[in-house]
């Protein structure tokens, strides 16, 4: 079986550049007050985990690279077929609204799990902009795997600048792995739909471990494999 690792046509310069700004910019705009908790703490008393600002970093680093360079966009808000896309935010928001998420805010848990995720999909569509968009769109030359291991251990990298530490996931190699194996399903998701918003509400699928995580991923699962099934597509192999 061939595998393709050819790297023509890939600007490897203009790649670590893209990188390079993402990393300066989320190190200085880390260092800034939260602007989202500013913006809430005017309408609401109840404190919010999100920081949006290293969100906003790459995402606008991603549209002004789109928009300077001869990178051929393919991945779009909603993607190649537009309805259809819909489908994914609907089951992220519907698995855990009707789960509920619990809170200490008193909160209705169903209201509050509706609040969460609709947060956590706008930030996770900010950065899917730049990770499974410019990123992969960069990297269009090289095969399935190859752009899913490049992307997810630079998608890995940059969060050592955003993340206190990686306790939680029991250090960082194990979150390096995490984030390999999640770039697997992320760039998969992203050739067969080309919608930022099916990757961005994939990525939030895991806001907690619970039956909702585990129904969001099976629901995921079969769009994604039964995605244009009618139209014969061709699968995604190593020697795409």
């Amino acid at each position: 079986m061939k595998i393709n690792t050819t790297t023509k046509g890939i600007n490897w310069l203009q790649i670590f550049l893209f990188y390079s700004i993402i990393l300066i910019g989320t190190y200085l705009i880390r260092k800034l007050p939260n602007l989202l908790n500013l913006l809430l703490e005017k309408i609401t008393s109840i404190p919010f985990s999100f920081n949006y600002n290293h969100g906003l970093i790459t995402l606008i680093t991603a549209l002004l690279f789109y928009r300077f360079t001869n990178i051929k966009q393919t991945a779009t808000l909603l993607g190649n077929h537009k309805l259809k896309n819909i489908l994914f935010p609907v089951i992220l928001l519907g698995c855990y609204s009707v789960y509920g998420i619990e809170n200490n805010h008193g909160v209705n848990k169903h209201v509050w799990a509706i609040i969460f995720c609709s947060l956590a999909l706008i930030y996770n569509i900010m950065e899917e902009y730049a990770w499974r968009g410019y990123f992969i769109d960069s990297l269009s030359s090289l095969n399935f795997i190859s752009k899913s291991l490049i992307s997810g251990i630079f998608w890995a990298v940059w969060h050592l600048l955003v993340f206190q530490n990686f306790d939680q996931y029991g250090g960082f190699w194990i979150f390096l792995l995490f984030c390999l194996i999640f770039s697997f399903i992320l760039t998969f998701a992203i050739q067969r739909t080309n919608s930022v918003l099916a990757s961005a509400s994939i990525h939030g699928f895991i806001i907690q471990m619970n039956i909702a995580t585990i129904v969001c991923f099976v629901l995921f699962m079969l769009v994604l494999f039964t995605w244009n099934r009618k139209e014969n597509p061709t699968a995604i192999t190593i020697s795409e």
